[in-house]
């Protein structure tokens, strides 16, 4: 978990210079192995095919993600850290995502993470979840 510790502590001027210039590929399949998030789920909160994702992480040459790829990411490790935040531990909140939530229509919240706007959904969950606000 070094790698997310770096995001978490960073000033948003360093975060949002990582953004710009790219997080490695290898620093991305890290988090995903340590989330324990299926490769096509990761590759879809990146918005690129699963086969674009193998790919990139067996390249020889350790590639970056492009700056929309490393917002993207950026964002889901701000969701992961909240949800770490609320749970009594790292596994519960990984526990969490996979699960279907009934304030989420019925679907786990990974599902909710290739977009923006699911993120924000799924953060306002776990606010809700934080303070006690179940409806």
């Amino acid at each position: 978990m070094a790698e997310l510790a770096v995001w978490e502590e960073a000033d948003y001027r360093n975060v949002v210079a990582r953004v710009r210039a790219g997080v490695p590929v290898a620093e991305a399949a890290e988090i995903m192995r340590t989330w324990a998030v299926a490769e096509s789920d990761f590759a879809d909160v990146l918005g690129v095919s699963e086969h674009e994702w193998r790919q990139a992480q067996s390249a020889r040459i350790d590639r970056a993600l492009t700056p929309v790829e490393s917002d993207r990411l950026m964002r889901v490790v701000q969701v992961f850290t909240h949800a770490s935040s609320i749970f009594e531990n790292e596994r519960e909140a990984v526990a969490w995502f996979s699960m279907p939530n009934p304030a989420l229509s019925g679907q786990p919240p990974m599902a909710w993470l290739d977009t923006d706007a699911g993120v924000h959904h799924v953060n306002d969950v776990l606010t809700r979840l934080e303070f006690g606000v179940y409806g």
